[in-house]
């Protein structure tokens, strides 16, 4: 569950519904809930600038489940935005689990994009260089692409490529909300979607792990200095990789002369 988080996340604070502040760059601060249980942490900022975009989340085990496993993730992601979609530049992330750590990075250079370490099982790398060349972005570009399309998130499909595995998040529109109060730090309208999670090339792909289905809840966050409004999700629930889980946001920062590392 822990490891799932990093492309869930791959994935406003009033009385009243907000109305978007303009800022150069948003830090978010996520908790993931299984069952009773708080078992990660995800802080996730957005940096924009002269049409580029500097992405950076963070995950930590929280509570009780750090007895059972000390695990820890850092993505960053560089993304040009632009007219168009916002495309993918480059992207690593950084494992750390107990006293082991592995990095991975990805570069996008006009094409399938290149990647380090290189896969040792040829089989799996075939299937996956083959999913490569199809064209996929990383799960932070993802992000913002689902966030700046316009009035709506939803009702779009992305190939997601984190480094290891590809994959594919379909979302559907679910209609209109709004959410007052409880453990999540937006009172507002949101859009709803359910987001379906395939494998498409990998690990998860070759053992035959199903697709998962979960709901998610995005709210006009802030409103960007290149004058797009920026949607993220706000609440998640549902089921992933054979958990139930539960997201949602605890903390939103805009500020205008960017964001805080």
């Amino acid at each position: 569950m822990r490891k799932a988080t990093s492309f869930v996340i791959a994935l406003g604070l009033a009385a009243a519904a907000p109305a978007a502040a303009q800022a150069a760059g948003v830090t978010v601060t996520y908790n993931v809930d299984v069952g009773p249980l708080t078992v990660s942490v995800v802080k996730f900022s957005i940096d924009v600038s002269g049409g580029e975009a500097h992405s950076k989340a963070r995950i930590k085990t929280a509570g009780m489940s750090r007895v059972f496993s000390e695990f820890g993730a850092t993505a960053e992601a560089e993304t040009k935005l632009g007219d168009a979609a916002p495309q993918p530049e480059s992207y690593k992330i950084v494992r750390d689990q107990s006293d082991t750590r592995k990095v991975t990075t990805v570069t996008w250079n006009g094409g399938p994009p290149t990647y380090d370490p290189p896969m040792k099982n040829l089989d799996r790398k075939a299937k996956l260089d083959e999913a490569l060349a199809a064209g996929v972005v990383d799960p932070v570009t993802a992000v913002l692409r689902m966030g700046t399309t316009g009035g709506n998130p939803c009702s779009t499909t992305h190939q997601v490529f984190d480094g290891r595995e590809v994959f594919e998040l379909a979302l559907t529109d679910n209609g209109k909300g709004k959410l007052d109060g409880g453990d999540v730090a937006w009172n507002g309208p949101v859009e709803r979607c359910s987001v379906r999670w395939t494998p498409v090339a990998g690990r998860s792909a070759d053992k035959g792990v199903p697709g998962d289905s979960y709901d998610v809840a995005f709210a006009p966050v802030a409103e960007l200095d290149n004058g797009r409004k920026l949607w993220l999700p706000v609440a998640m629930s549902g089921r992933l990789k054979g958990l139930n889980f539960k997201g949602y946001m605890t903390k939103l920062d805009s500020k205008a002369d960017g964001v805080a590392d």
